[in-house]
């Protein structure tokens, strides 16, 4: 009778979460056929830039294209880099390009002339790896440029950074993630010694990738390289640069609130959700950003890297005012967004058209869009690294196409070790 009983309430809980899972299916599917088939007839303006986001927006703005965006590793920056680079190349719009074939401008130092290629254009963009300097760069740039960041929860940066850079494996044997986080002044110091060059890629000696590296990507003097200014343990001097940062960025964006970050970038520089699309580039797969720290474990890292957790709540709490400034519709675009980033990955990379030729979805208008078209070529756009495309873009405009030329692509001699930033060849 007992076995009777429990396989009745089996049969009767495999019957309720079938119903859970079809109601839920149909809602889903109910709230996309909604938002794809019924709102393309609705009548909105075709003031498509209204600065808070809706199209009803009597005010509008242009769409900003002179602009600095600030990149720091583990920061989501691939991926928004790829939404940069695609939106400079479609508008034939001009970057700062490294020299021969580096990757980086300068970084993890401070950018110079000899990092970028001259131009005869002005410049547009700046967007590869560089260090923040705003007198440097203000010279560069145009004169109504916007400067952009992107930071992230320092203890979710550090656990990203320790599967990246297999820091884990600096040392024999192999140490797990707390033994590294509770001996990570140890650690960082065998990692950033000149008998682990093999292990860093291309940084340089003495550089950590998991201390205060935010603020040093935005150009606080913390004694890197050897020489510089370091005003780590000035808790003055830390928060009159913070506050400073704080009137040159127009934008801090949030790792933490990417979808909420990219619509703020939208509204804020008259973009469109098209120019937003994305598709996640160089993720890491692990579950360490699963890990909850235990409260010493939390502490240890937070001495260790503090001037990076103080940036990050200072830049967090600005996040939430600006969004706080844009209306309770925000959120209902943020939604709205995200039916529209379901609808192009299923068309680019559930039905792969990122690899075919002539294929296209319509997205319909909107409130927060005009109606607009994917096409397989801008699947092709969010998938491949477009910094070569830039650097065919540059031989084209600048060069006539002599790709013998210096500016162009040097292969670096064997051995080569770059002196400054990142020099490999893309394959």
């Amino acid at each position: 009778m007992k076995r009777m009983t429990v396989l009745l309430w089996r049969k009767r809980v495999k019957y309720l979460m079938f119903l859970v899972l079809f109601f839920s299916t149909f809602i889903y599917i109910f709230n996309v056929s909604f938002i794809v088939l019924g709102c393309s007839g609705s009548n909105e303006n075709k003031n498509l830039r209204g600065i808070h986001g809706n199209m009803d927006e009597e005010q509008s703005c242009p769409e900003q294209n002179n602009f600095v965006f600030i990149k720091c590793m583990k920061c989501a920056t691939e991926t928004m880099g790829t939404i940069v680079r695609r939106f400079g190349l479609v508008r034939n719009l001009n970057f700062v390009v490294p020299v021969k074939n580096n990757i980086y401008l300068g970084w993890p130092f401070l950018i110079e002339d000899l990092d970028y290629r001259p131009s005869k254009r002005p410049f547009n963009i700046l967007m590869e790896h560089a260090i923040y300097n705003h007198t440097r760069m203000a010279k560069m740039m145009a004169n109504n440029t916007r400067y952009i960041t992107i930071i992230r929860d320092p203890w979710h940066r550090l656990t990203s950074s320790f599967s990246y850079f297999s820091l884990g494996y600096v040392v024999e044997p192999p140490v797990n993630f707390s033994e590294y986080v509770q001996n990570i002044r140890k650690y960082d110091d065998i990692y950033k010694g000149p008998d682990k060059r093999a292990w860093r890629f291309c940084f340089p000696n003495g550089f950590s990738v998991v201390q205060n590296l935010m603020a040093h990507c935005l150009g606080m003097p913390l004694g890197f390289p050897a020489g510089r200014r370091d005003i780590s343990l000035n808790d003055t001097a830390i928060m009159q640069y913070i506050h400073e940062l704080d009137s040159q960025f127009f934008l801090v964006m949030n790792v933490d609130y990417f979808m909420e970050s990219l619509i703020l970038l939208k509204r804020m520089m008259c973009w469109t959700f098209k120019d937003i699309l994305h598709h996640n580039s160089n993720v890491g797969k692990h579950k360490l950003h699963e890990i909850v720290p235990t409260e010493h474990e939390f502490q240890i890292y937070y001495n260790f890297s503090r001037i990076d957790f103080i940036l990050y709540e200072h830049f967090n709490k600005s996040f939430w005012m600006k969004i706080q400034r844009h209306g309770p519709d925000f959120f209902d675009e943020v939604n709205h967004f995200k039916v529209v980033q379901l609808l192009m990955e299923r068309f680019c990379f559930v039905e792969n058209n990122a690899n075919s030729k002539g294929q296209s979805i319509i997205i319909p208008k909107s409130k927060y869009n005009e109606e607009f078209t994917i096409t397989s070529e801008d699947c092709g756009y969010m998938t491949r690294y477009l910094l070569q495309d830039i650097r065919d873009q540059y031989n084209k405009e600048e060069l006539g196409g002599d790709k013998s030329m210096l500016w162009y692509a040097k292969e670096p001699d064997k051995g080569e070790i770059p002196k400054r930033g990142c020099s490999f060849p893309l394959p």
